[in-house]
């Protein structure tokens, strides 16, 4: 018995002593510890039974103190212990030393189950560690395959006495390095081809780049949804030197026993993170790769597998143990600051010690991004860069620059966030002023803050009233930008990034534009709506106005060629509009205007004005125009309202005077005549009441429009000349045609009513087809007796355009290019036709109508005389003045009062006119109109006599 519990004794010990001294990290002294105060514990206890028994004997006592001993002998300590012990004291000290061993291993439980996590951490490491030295192990067998070629090649050469010179050396040593360097480039190459070929669509995810090489592979991994933890596919990892290949194991067919890889995405190294998920229950092994804002989650089949591929990601990364790969570019990385200066000296005393402690730093700083613990990673960062110093070797540099690359862009990502707090955007605003990225963290702020403006648009609801969704539009935009505008100047104090906040303030400006021109300004909507919302935006403007904030004249920018659209547009409808009511329009007199209040319209017009239906609209809806703009009128639109204004007008001005001089719009004289009254009433009456409205609307006098009634003043007139040359060709062919008359033939026509007449007599009088002129123009003279209109300049300018007609040199010549013949009776009947109108017209020929006629009469006669000075028949007798007026005299009382005064209150002759005349020479060469007798000389009312015109021997 007392051997067995010796040597039970002594292989407890043993193994206390063994995990004493291989305790494990950092908890084996604290497990040391325990042991000892759980045996102390156990060895009280026992001590305590023993001492219970001390009547029947001295008992021995468990000693720890001897126990833990390194130079502990148990046979010796039994042998002494129970020398003189008796059978009972042996007992109890045996269950003792059972009661302390059992201590003891729950002691060394609890101990495991605490280090646990340090002892799995220690296996990673040592596995990793095997993997370096392994990786190792193939450089340095590399490195060793260098110098051989290289000494291969220094012998090669030792012939040309090259080797010995120190510049053969180095120039063996520089070819030497280029053989390498294309060995390796083709390896690459080699790599990637396989690549290629073993993963559909490779190349277009991972193109050929100098340096580009496979680090390693992972297969047959799962790929897992982030939130549900479920399977999505099996995948291949495919680590390259600066970037992540993962390829989809997709069957080639259902008889295929190799599945086939089809490239699914490609990330960079340089964009990623990635972190080591712990185990959970049913998935473990799990390892997170977050690319910019996508999360990605990939379920290894083994530890070792996930080890493998950390430990592949971790050597791309770092360019493998800290070198680059050849043709690789080092990433540009902001400019750290440097607060230890004098941390380069202690690092070139000790540049191993240096080193570890970069490492441990980077390991820090690896566990703290990966936890997403920004504020400790940024203060280990600048640990980092000071244990760095100023000149520290390229590899700790690259490495602690990728570091501080992948803080920053995930702090980066963090700031992005819409919607965030503003504790939460400072503290990010923060540590990146912290790593040197301000630049960066500028345009991150303000792409969140436009991405929470989006989201808060998004938010509101258009439910049928335009008004009320702009305003809460205007609210949200322009208070969430004041709000920017005070986090930037407290975020960011340096005056040169001023210029991106304004660069910011314009685009969001530009982006409420585009909303609000899509939601307000279409051809539907009413200035009144228009003005509301624009009244909306303009408040919330003002509110950035008290915060320092101007942007009324961005407002004006970016709506002033909207609202000139909207104005245009307004136009194109009112004269669309008004060209119905012109097609419509009847031309009847549709209402009549009160000019009791205007001595100028009451002089012109009378009573009142008869306008059409056309012109009372034009009226209406200019009214309606001011009344809108009311609403939305500014300086800025003063030259649009004033050129739309005047298009609307003269269009309506310019459809009258199309119409008028349309002949297929077959209008009656009275139609007509209201055409002229109501462009008169236009230009006297409209335009002034459009100006007045306007002249209140804009609070000044709008002098465009006012200027406009002088310039349109001569408007009347020029439908007036419209009207003359109109009915002047058409009473003309009705009735006396010059154009087409026969002044040729030696008898009168057939259908003159009077006998067949083939000679010039005392008989003769003036043609019926003169009597029917004179007859219609009868008629227009009755016609304007109705309308307020220049009754004598009407008619005047009708007779006038007969004239202009006949002295036309068209007209004197045949259609085939002769010159137009006269016999003796139709040259008399020409004069004496014309002598007669004149006449009868009285004060209504002008001067210049009365020396065209003189002209027809003398082209007559010299067209007579010469056709019969050129050997034909000879001239005949050629009539004077007296004859020729005694003719008219004649058929003036044949005719009494046929031609009724042209119309009441005109000049007209009675029958004792008539009478007058007749009574003496000096009554015959009296003017035609008896109350205006000197107006009118002997030659403006009859033509040149016929004997004073020619020279011919007939007519002396």
């Amino acid at each position: 018995m007392d051997h067995s519990a010796g040597r039970g004794m002594t292989a407890t010990m043993r193994r206390e002593r063994q995990l004493a001294h291989h305790g494990g990290g950092g908890g084996s002294s604290s497990s040391t510890s325990g042991h000892m105060r759980s045996m102390s514990a156990s060895a009280s206890a026992a001590a305590a039974a023993a001492a219970g028994d001390s009547s029947s004997g001295e008992h021995p006592s468990v000693s720890l103190s001897r126990l833990s001993k390194s130079d502990f002998q148990a046979e010796e300590y039994l042998r002494t212990t129970l020398r003189s012990a008796p059978e009972g004291g042996m007992r109890q000290f045996r269950k003792a030393l059972e009661d302390a061993r059992k201590s003891a291993s729950r002691s060394l439980q609890r101990n495991v189950y605490k280090n646990y996590e340090s002892f799995v951490f220690i296996s990673k490491e040592i596995s990793s560690m095997e993997r370096d030295m392994q990786l190792l192990r193939e450089l340095l067998h590399s490195i060793n395959q260098v110098g051989d070629d290289l000494m291969d090649d220094d012998a090669d050469g030792a012939g040309e006495g090259l080797a010995d010179m120190p510049q053969g050396r180095a120039a063996a040593r520089r070819r030497t390095m280029r053989m390498s360097m294309a060995n390796q480039n083709d390896l690459f190459k080699d790599q990637l081809a396989r690549v290629w070929s073993s993963v559909r669509d490779a190349q277009r995810f991972v193109p050929y780049a100098p340096g580009r090489h496979v680090v390693g592979d992972v297969r047959n991994a799962a790929e897992l949804s982030p939130a549900t933890l479920q399977s999505r596919q099996r995948v291949d990892i495919i680590v390259l030197s600066d970037m992540l290949l993962v390829a989809v194991r997709t069957k080639r067919s259902a008889h295929a026993a190799q599945p086939a890889l089809v490239a699914d995405r490609a990330f960079v190294l340089a964009d990623v993170a990635v972190a080591d998920v712990s185990d959970v229950e049913h998935s473990a092994f799990l390892v997170r790769i977050v690319n910019r804002a996508e999360t990605f989650l990939f379920g290894l089949r083994s530890a070792d597998a996930k080890n493998e591929l950390l430990m592949l990601i971790a050597h791309a990364k770092a360019g493998v143990l800290g070198g680059m790969p050849p043709g690789a570019e080092v990433p540009a990385m902001p400019a750290l600051p440097r607060q230890l200066p004098n941390a380069a000296a202690s690092g070139a005393a000790d540049p191993d010690g240096l080193r570890a402690h970069a490492g441990d730093l980077l390991d820090t700083l690896d566990i703290h991004i990966a936890r997403r613990e920004f504020a400790d990673a940024a203060a280990a960062v600048q640990r980092l860069n000071a244990a760095l110093g100023d000149q520290p070797s390229p590899a700790m540099r690259r490495a602690a620059d990728a570091h501080t690359a992948e803080l920053a862009r995930l702090v980066l990502a963090d700031l992005r966030t819409p919607c965030a707090p503003r504790a939460q955007a400072a503290a990010n605003v923060r540590l990146l002023h912290t790593l040197g990225w301000d630049k960066e963290a500028k345009e991150a702020f303000l792409a969140a803050r436009s991405a929470t403006i989006k989201n808060r648009t998004r938010q509101l609801k258009l439910e049928g009233s335009t008004s009320l969704y702009i305003r809460e539009l205007a609210i949200v935009y322009f208070r969430l930008i004041r709000n920017t505008c005070e986090w930037y100047s407290s975020l960011f104090a340096d005056p040169t990034l001023v210029s991106a906040l304004i660069a910011w303030v314009r685009r969001e400006m530009a982006g409420y534009a585009v909303i609000f021109r899509r939601h307000v300004f279409h051809d539907a909507q009413r200035f009144r709506t228009i003005a509301g919302c624009l009244a909306h935006t303009l408040a919330e403007v003002d509110i950035l106005g008290h915060a320092g904030l101007d942007l009324k004249f961005m407002l004006d920018q970016e709506f002033f060629p909207d609202l000139t659209a909207t104005i245009r547009s307004y136009e194109a409808r009112v004269q669309a509009l008004l060209s119905k009511a012109v097609a419509d329009d009847r031309l009847a007199v549709a209402s009549k205007i009160d000019t009791s209040a205007s001595d100028s319209l009451a002089r012109a017009f009378g009573p009142y004005i008869p306008i059409v239906a056309s012109v009372s609209k034009l009226d209406e809806v200019l009214t309606d125009f001011g009344d809108e703009l009311r609403h939305i009128a500014r300086d800025s639109l003063y030259g649009q309202v004033v050129a739309s204004v005047l298009a609307i007008i003269e269009g309506l001005l310019k459809q009258f005077l199309a119409l008028l001089r349309r002949s297929s719009a077959n209008l009656s004289y009275a139609q007509e005549m209201a055409l002229l009254v109501s462009t008169q009433a236009v230009v006297s009456w409209v335009i002034p009441r459009c100006a007045a409205h306007l002249d209140r609307i804009f609070g000044r006098t709008v002098s465009d429009i006012h200027n406009l009634e002088q310039r349109l003043e001569a408007f009347p007139g020029s439908l007036q000349d419209v009207f003359c040359q109109k009915h002047a060709v058409s009473i003309a062919k009705a009735s006396f045609d010059f154009v087409t008359r026969d002044f040729a033939a030696d008898e009168a026509p057939a259908a003159d009513p009077r006998a067949r007449r083939t000679l010039v007599d005392d008989t003769m009088a003036p043609s019926a087809e003169m009597e029917q002129l004179l007859t219609r123009l009868g008629h227009v003279a009755r016609e304007l007796d109705n309308w307020p209109l220049p009754k004598r300049a009407i008619l005047s300018g009708i007779i006038d355009c007969m004239f202009v007609q006949m002295i036309d040199p068209r007209n004197w010549e045949t259609s085939a290019g002769e010159k137009r013949r006269f016999s003796h009776l139709g040259v008399h009947s020409l004069v004496l036709d014309i002598h007669f109108l004149l006449r009868v017209c009285g004060s209504l020929v002008s001067k210049s109508t009365n020396n065209m006629a003189n002209r027809v009469c003398e082209k007559g006669l010299r067209a007579y005389f010469a056709q019969t000075s050129g050997g034909g028949a000879p001239a005949g007798e050629m009539m004077n003045k007296s004859w020729y007026d005694a003719r008219v005299l004649d058929t003036m009382q044949r005719l009494g009062f046929a031609f009724p005064d042209f119309g009441k209150g005109f000049e007209h002759r009675s029958q004792q006119s008539f009478d007058s005349l007749a009574s003496g020479s000096a009554a015959a060469n009296a003017p035609p109109s008896s109350g205006s007798p000197s107006t009118v000389n002997t030659t403006a009312t009859t033509p040149v006599s016929t004997r004073n015109a020619t020279s011919s021997p007939s007519a002396d």
